[in-house]
């Protein structure tokens, strides 16, 4: 038996370690922020779908008048809606009282989506429609044709973009492009 027996590891088992961990760790980065990115674009998707999948059904809950629409401050105590076509500072789901497409001191706010801030672009893209207003039979009340509201922008490749379509229907869905793959290029 040795009385002298050492426990731990040497300098040179440390630096082959340490060289392991950093030939992994410049492996997974960048897929890593692939998946960062899709998770972000997809919970922001998700967001909107269910806010217009909310309004549709509250229109016909209610007998119409519920309006989806983009707002530069929709946290404001009294938010209002913007004109434009991008999407990124938020949007309000409101009941309009009195039918005449805008967001009155007394019509109720029924939901609130904040600032998108960790996307660079959400616009519309397509016919353009600042605010959607949902009928007591669930359709869209004055559009032609179906919005595109795309999320991503210069900082999201384009396979992880994605197109929220609103159809004339009222119903909501995700944009797929012509050979059936959801992205950047989808259309409505």
């Amino acid at each position: 038996m040795n009385p002298y027996k050492f426990k731990g590891f040497t300098l040179i088992e440390l630096m082959v370690v340490i060289a392991i961990v950093a030939v992994l760790s410049t492996l997974a980065a960048p897929s890593f922020k692939q998946m960062i990115q899709s998770n972000t674009i997809s919970s922001s998707v998700n967001s909107l779908l269910a806010d217009m999948r909310f309004a549709r059904s509250e229109g016909m809950r209610r007998g119409g008048g519920i309006v989806v629409c983009h707002s530069d401050s929709p946290e404001a105590s009294n938010p209002t809606c913007t004109t434009g076509s991008n999407w990124k500072s938020g949007w309000i789901v409101f009941h309009d009282l009195d039918n005449d497409g805008v967001k009155d001191a007394t019509d109720p706010v029924l939901k609130v989506q904040g600032p998108l801030s960790s996307i660079d672009t959400v616009t519309e893209t397509g016919n353009t429609s600042s605010k959607f207003i949902f009928s007591g039979t669930g359709r869209t009340v004055a559009l032609s044709s179906a919005v595109g509201i795309k999320f991503g922008g210069d900082e999201y490749a384009n396979e992880r973009q994605r197109v929220v379509c609103v159809g004339i229907s009222g119903r909501s869905r995700i944009g797929v492009d012509a050979h059936g793959k959801t992205n950047g290029s989808a259309t409505c």
